[in-house]
């Protein structure tokens, strides 16, 4: 497996409190990383762009942002997970 198939599909373990808690860890650390209207400019920015192009108009600070942006919603997205399995448990 290439390193970046194992960072995709690498999942988080752990006891149901320890999930919790690294989910509530998570989403707490990326809102402090990015307010929600930065976090849809990003978003938005990334779609439009991606993150290579052969006329790169991104200075080195502004790549490093967008990948910053995009392992905190990659993460986001994993903590969410937690709660959405959680939902999906009969009551």
């Amino acid at each position: 497996m290439y390193p970046y198939e194992h960072y995709l599909h690498k999942r988080p373990s752990g006891t149901k409190a320890e999930l919790y808690a690294f989910a509530n860890n998570v989403i707490k650390s990326f809102f402090e990383n990015f307010t929600l209207d930065e976090s849809l400019d990003q978003l938005r920015q990334m779609s439009l762009h991606g993150f290579f192009r052969e006329n790169d108009e991104f200075t080195n600070p502004e790549r490093c942002n967008h990948i910053a942006f995009y392992e905190s919603l990659h993460i986001l997205i994993l903590a969410s997970s937690i709660f959405n399995d959680e939902l999906k448990k009969p009551v």
